[in-house]
């Protein structure tokens, strides 16, 4: 089961966006080159901006690809690289009326399209690492169910079917990533490649932004679910009776290293990786900021030390993909301070 080592030459799509930042920092941390897939100059431009130093030592250089949709969209890009990390998908559509194939296609599409180029043209690929998300885990199951890698959010594909554009907007997205996912592993196991895949499926992301962006607070963004649900602390709208309900979330900085992980380590060569570091209640993060506050965000006190009487929706295996990939990951206290403390500072309020 070989694996990558530096220096290597990776393509890394998705690499404007959150999560695709860290990775592309974490990379070039440990002596790889990236060859980042944007969709345009003004892209590549954005990112030069906050990692000039490495596009002025050549270990972070730029290839445009338009659209990842299109046939043989990375027939270009995949030359001279020695792996991939295919970080780029579809986020939720704001409209609860579109269409799901508007998520679906451009998921699936851009997975097996990419898995395409690299078969014809890049001879010298060794693994692709494509991210995948633990919603596509997700099937119902009697309570006690412990998810792991066997496990597929079936009923999604099955939802958008039956009612296209009222399916509700989640769904669609989590059909998307199902489908991407399983479009993934049918490639492989028709094609046989003589390179390794490997999927990474992350939680809900927490953290902070790479870019200092507003933009990475978004509706779009992991973090807006802490952040929504703050405000709703504020407003009323989270009551007591909610104090419990449980966010699964991985620090972005885990994340990176996971998909770091993913493409060195020769043990995770065609598996599916789970990648979740905390499982806390409201009331866990209440008794967090109350312990060390942060300036700008105010929340009640609830029943100290209740969130451990909290009962998980869903169980997960989360312990052996992080031994297979020997990831320890940074405490839920670390990353929520954080993740606030970089907030504020771009002007979010409570």
């Amino acid at each position: 089961m070989s694996a990558l080592t530096a220096p290597a030459n990776i393509l890394l799509t998705g690499a404007t966006g959150f999560v695709g930042n860290h990775i592309l920092r974490r990379l070039i941390e440990t002596s790889f080159s990236v060859k980042a897939a944007v969709r345009s100059d003004s892209k590549a431009k954005f990112l030069t901006s906050f990692f000039q130093s490495y596009v002025d030592s050549g270990k972070l250089t730029f290839v445009n690809v338009p659209d990842i949709t299109a046939p043989g969209a990375f027939d270009e890009a995949v030359k001279g690289v020695d792996g991939v990390i295919h970080g780029a998908s579809p986020l939720e559509s704001n409209d609860p009326q579109a269409d799901p194939q508007e998520l679906v296609q451009p998921a699936v599409h851009g997975t097996v399209g990419i898995l395409d180029s690299a078969l014809k043209n890049g001879s010298g690929i060794k693994r692709i690492v494509i991210t995948s998300s633990i919603v596509t885990l997700y099937e119902p199951h009697e309570p006690g169910h412990i998810y792991s890698d066997a496990d597929w959010f079936n009923t999604g594909p099955k939802l958008i079917a039956q009612h296209g554009r009222n399916t509700p907007s989640f769904v669609k997205y989590m059909a998307s990533k199902v489908l991407a996912e399983q479009a993934a592993w049918k490639w492989v196991e028709d094609n046989k490649p003589s390179f390794q895949v490997v999927t990474t499926m992350p939680s809900w992301v927490f953290g902070k932004s790479e870019t200092l962006s507003p933009e990475h607070f978004r509706k779009e963004s992991s973090n807006n679910t802490l952040l929504r649900g703050l405000v709703g602390v504020k407003s009323g709208e989270l009551q007591e009776k909610d104090y419990l309900t449980i966010t699964n979330f991985t620090d972005v900085v885990d994340v990176a290293e996971g998909h770091l992980k993913a493409l060195t380590v020769p043990e995770a060569a065609g598996r599916r990786l789970l990648l979740l570091g905390a499982s806390v209640s409201w009331q866990d993060v209440f008794d967090i900021l109350n312990a060390n506050p942060v300036p700008g965000v105010t929340v009640p006190v609830g029943t100290p030390g209740n969130g451990k009487n909290a009962v998980p929706t869903h169980i997960f295996d989360h312990e052996t993909p992080a031994k297979v990939l020997g990831l320890t990951y940074r405490p839920a206290e670390q990353t929520i301070r954080e993740t606030l403390l970089q907030a504020v500072e771009l002007g979010w309020k409570q």
